[in-house]
């Protein structure tokens, strides 16, 4: 179980993880479920025990048919430990029925008397079932051994029963057998003791029921949280009041019977929860207890139970079969608006649970790993299945006495929070591999549902080979509209997931159907997410159309493409553009060249006809329309009228309200973090939103996402909504006013990130929002600006043959850039350098490529580099080329930032943010090797003609977007755009501003060696973005 050398001991078990297992074990841990009802029928047996829709009994009519049923099995030869099937639906007989084969000194074994004979018949013999009781109507084929009685003969004798039959029984003994059949589909029982259920229904908590509480028994007998309803009610005087399925799934309905049955407490699986919590929410609020789980519980259908039907007590439970129905419970008094999911909490009385890492150590608070759960509710293996047991229950060197013994690793991922509650994060058994990415379909379900507009989600898998896609249907909350629902659904997935986990198609149903558990069936999510097809007028025409229409088809995630469909209007984005022509090149043979002349057509929003006229055009030779050459040295020409005249704010050193854009970003996080904590006292932060309440939430998402605890930062952050390439950024008068006046600094780190994209394209983010960031710093009082570039702005000065670029050397060859991305950062650095000749305090800085933290290796995986280090590791194939690794991890590059903004004067300075020890490709292939991948070397030509080979089959394969860059010529030169920055073609550099600035601040950008390349290549392991190299063998 774990890679030590010796077994651990409770003493050497994490403080945090000991605190928050303590394992209370006040309750009576002898006791058999007989002996806890008997001393509650001895009590009270003239107090309601079970009531019906026909009638009800008494605790002493109860018992007495109990005992008449016990003395019935021990007649038909049930001894201790036999096996007794029940066959029968919910119902005052079943309830007399389990508690009779427990009397008797047996194990039940609920069956569904509905489900198929065969898997019955499997199940009896499996099980060696000494008696099989059924429905009096029913009738069952039974094997060999076990005899078949019919209900009502069990009561009809006399109450004779002998108390040592169950008195003789052990808490630790077996009491009952679930048949579930999990991932693998095959039925499995679980042997489950009588101490799993004692332990939550006389155990301290909030489950504790009470004597005076009526339960409603909403559960089929066949799924474990059966044995908690009717024992916990029956241990404690309770009266247990019996649903009828129709009970249960009308709103109304079910509100009418809470109602006039006067329930108390309640358990609902999550999927009939969500539907409840959503339409008729008030419902709940009579109630004293309503407990909910089975599945990951909406934090919206959770927020609205609060606000519109508080119940006295709100529980979220967690557990499996293996652990006795319950694990875990969290009761939820308050859920944040920004809480994107609803905790599963801490271990139930006589509990303990242990997250675990991969290599079997606890983890820390905050890591994911598979929960294992222990304590007395462990259950005593899978019957007649001694592999399968020790496979999944393995020894506990962690608990403390007295319920140390075994543990059952859940198979399911979650983390401590820091306040010891834990938080569910999915299946392992729910990993998919969609074209080699591993993703967690729960953990995308669970993001889903955070949305406040969705009230229920299904995520799944559809589709086969290259038509494989990642589809969810979400049923939408009242009064969302459906198009604007899924804009804003794709933008909160990618905010929180890396690109591959985001689904190619996103469908709003009215409902999700439900299994007979109350669980979504996500069976038929093929069918709820597949569109209607296009119309016959509108099919696509000629061979080229149709060819066009299957990529659009394929990227787009779509059944059918008409030929008047626009590409945006199909859900096109700028990454689905990139795929899209990388895909047209190879399947058209279409010419090097060709590939951006696609991307401004699709840029236009074309047809599907409109982009095939352009692709035959291309294909005809003709040339492409004339496009008018940038002219770069008017696109950088400031507005005339902005001076900078008025004083400064605050020393600009010591900025205390900072305005920063692009906080959204994987190093806009990071700045966020660095300036609060460096003395900022409110960081105003640019983000593309409806409203401050999207923009916050949009914000806490990539802090999480991206490493960074949000909870110490929020109070010091200001939402702003706006977009960059909007006037004023799209403020209103008073609220731009309003920013210009609080606002001392500004940061500006926002742009628009695309490799592919024309300058055109990119120009009104990336230029106008400058020119609208230098507007607002002129504005009342003149506020300093710093801009973060990138080094690729000097890209040009090396084919036009200059060696060596140092800080302070002026801008220049923009012509040769050859990408619309680094062109828009020249012309906004030369607009930042103009204002500082007006009179503007301004500094630039020019980091290299930004990669992951230097502890954990934390990387936004949607870029080029990520995306050649999976290409390479996947393919065994790596370019001849001498590209450098100049890498400056996000945490040293925030730091770095931060440090020359409190310490240095904004006087016109530029910084090369780069590595001093930085190194070459061949690294990389040396540590790829180091870790078992088969890679080797080849030709840079014949690595590119790979790479369009494997973009087309795959056309969102993460280097679809730059394949480009590695096979088109840049601009007056004979190398590509992407060997531009190789040695020998790239420029030296000088650093001499920024290893000034930086000689007092103990920082120290470590080296890229192997230590820091296998951080990421393990990081990259760990979150599915690379696979091991056993599977790409």
């Amino acid at each position: 179980m774990t890679t030590q050398d010796t077994p651990p001991t409770p003493d050497s078990v994490p403080r945090h993880a000991r605190s928050w297992n303590q394992a209370s074990v006040a309750y009576p841990r002898d006791a058999t479920i007989p002996a806890l009802f008997t001393e509650q029928a001895d009590a009270r047996p003239e107090a309601p025990a079970v009531e019906w829709a026909g009638g009800a009994w008494t605790y002493g009519e109860l018992a007495a048919r109990v005992r008449c049923g016990a003395a019935a099995l021990r007649a038909r030869g049930v001894r201790a430990g036999d096996v007794v099937a029940v066959l029968m639906p919910r119902s005052p007989e079943a309830v007399a029925t389990l508690l009779a084969v427990l009397h008797a000194g047996g194990v039940y074994l609920p069956l569904d008397p509905d489900q198929p004979a065969e898997r019955t018949h499997r199940i009896l013999r499996d099980a060696r079932a000494r008696v099989a009781v059924h429905r009096a109507d029913d009738t069952v084929e039974t094997p060999e051994r076990t005899r078949a009685v019919a209900g009502d003969e069990l009561f009809a004798g006399a109450a004779d029963a002998d108390p040592r039959w169950w008195q003789e029984r052990d808490a630790g003994e077996a009491a009952y057998i679930i048949y579930t059949s999990g991932s693998t589909g095959a039925p499995k029982g679980v042997v489950c003791p009588h101490r799993g259920q004692t332990r939550i229904a006389r155990g301290p908590g909030d489950l504790r029921i009470l004597h005076d509480d009526r339960v409603l028994a909403t559960t089929d007998l066949t799924f474990d949280v059966s044995c908690f309803e009717i024992f916990s009610t029956l241990a404690n005087g309770a009266c247990l009041i019996l649903a009828q399925d129709g009970d249960l799934l009308d709103p109304k309905t079910l509100e009418n019977v809470l109602r006039d049955r006067h329930i108390s407490v309640m358990w609902l699986s999550a999927g009939l929860f969500h539907q409840h919590a959503h339409i008729a929410p008030q419902m709940f609020s009579g109630l004293r207890c309503l407990i909910a789980g089975g599945d990951v519980l909406s934090p919206s259908a959770v927020r609205s139970v609060l606000e519109k039907g508080r119940p006295r007590i709100l529980l979220n439970g967690y557990g499996p079969t293996e652990n006795s129905s319950l694990s875990t419970v969290h009761r939820v008094d308050d859920l944040p608006a920004r809480a994107e999911n609803v905790p599963i909490g801490v271990p139930v009385a006589g509990s303990t649970a242990y997250v675990v890492r991969e290599d079997g150590r606890i983890a820390a608070p905050g890591e994911t790993g598979e929960l294992w759960v222990g304590g007395d509710g462990v259950a005593l293996g899978y019957l007649g299945d001694p592999r399968r047991t020790a496979e999944h229950f393995v020894p506990d060197y962690w608990s403390p006495d007295p319920v140390g013994g075994r543990l059952y690793r859940t198979g399911d991922l979650a983390r401590w929070r820091e306040d010891g509650a834990l938080e569910f994060l999915g299946r392992r058994d729910r990993q998919v591999k969609i074209r080699g990415y591993r993703v967690e379909l729960d953990e995308v379900e669970s993001v889903l549902s955070a949305h406040p507009g969705v009230r229920q989600t299904a995520v799944d898998v559809v589709g086969e080979g290259a038509g494989e896609r990642l589809v969810a249907a979400v049923v939408a909350s009242s009064g969302e509209q459906r198009d604007t629902l899924v804009r804003r659904l794709h933008e909160h997935v990618r905010d929180r997931l890396p690109t591959y986990m985001v689904p190619t198609r996103l469908t709003v149903v009215d409902t999700l159907p439900l299994t007979s558990s109350g669980k979504v069936d996500r069976r038929s999510l093929a069918s709820l997410t597949s569109p209607a097809p296009a119309d016959e007028d509108d099919a696509p025409r000629g061979e080229t159309e149709r060819i066009l229409a299957g990529v659009w088809r394929d990227v787009l995630g779509l059944d059918a493409v008409g030929r008047d469909a626009r590409f945006f209007g199909l859900g096109g984005t700028s990454l689905r553009a990139t795929q899209i022509t990388a895909a047209v090149r190879e399947r058209l043979k279409a010419g090097a060249g060709s590939g951006r002349a696609m991307i401004r057509s699709l840029v236009a929003d074309p047809t599907l006809s409109e982009f095939a006229a352009t692709v035959e055009g291309l294909l005809a030779g003709r040339e492409e329309p004339a496009f008018a050459e940038t002219d770069f040295t008017a696109e950088s020409r400031l507005a005339p009228e902005l001076r900078y005249r008025a004083p400064l704010s605050a020393d600009p050193r010591a900025p205390r309200r900072v305005l920063l854009t692009g906080a959204t970003g994987f190093l806009g996080v990071y700045l966020t973090d660095r300036l609060i904590r460096g003395g900022v006292d409110r960081v105003h932060c640019l983000i593309r939103a409806d409203g401050p309440a999207e923009a916050t939430g949009r914000l806490t998402a990539r802090m999480r996402r991206y490493g960074v605890d949000p909870e110490p930062l929020l109070d010091h952050v200001v939402p702003v909504p706006g977009e960059l390439a909007e006037p004023h950024f799209g403020l209103t008068d008073p609220a731009w006013d309003r920013l210009a006046r609080d606002t001392d600094l500004i940061v500006h780190c926002g742009s628009r990130v695309n490799f592919a994209y024309p300058y055109r394209a990119l120009a009104p983010v990336n230029v106008g929002g400058t020119r609208t960031v230098l507007e607002l710093a002129d504005r009342h009082t003149t506020k300093p600006v710093h801009y973060i570039s990138t080094i690729a702005v000097i890209a040009g000065f090396g084919t036009a043959g200059v060696g060596h670029v140092d800080e302070d050397t002026p801008l220049d060859h923009a012509d040769r850039l050859s990408l619309g991305y680094p062109e828009t950062k020249w012309v906004a650095e030369r607009l930042v350098a103009e204002a500082g000749r007006r009179g503007l305090p301004v500094a630039v800085h020019r980091p290299y490529e930004v990669t992951g933290t230097v502890d954990r290796g934390i990387w936004n995986t949607d870029t080029m580099m990520c995306a050649l280090f999976r290409t390479i590791a996947e393919t065994g194939l790596a370019p001849d080329m001498r590209l450098p690794l100049d890498f400056v991890p996000v945490d040293h590059t925030a730091d770095a930032i931060t440090h020359i903004i409190t310490h240095q004067e904004p006087d016109g300075r530029v910084y090369h943010l780069t590595n001093p020890r930085d190194a070459r490709l061949p690294l990389l292939v040396e540590r790829l090797t180091a870790m078992g991948y088969e890679i080797r070397t080849v030709s840079y030509d014949r690595w590119t003609e790979m790479l369009a080979e494997l973009t087309a089959r795959l056309p969102d394969h993460p280097m679809a977007p730059y394949v480009a860059m590695f096979a088109e010529p840049a601009h007056d030169s004979e190398v590509s755009i992407k060997q531009m920055y190789t040695d020998g073609v790239f420029p030296a550099f000088g650093r001499r501003n920024a290893e000034a600035a930086l000689a007092d601040s103990a920082l120290v950008c470590p080296p890229v060696d192997a230590r820091l390349l296998d951080t990421y290549l393990r990081e990259f392991r760990r979150t599915g973005f690379l696979a091991p190299p056993e599977v790409l063998r």
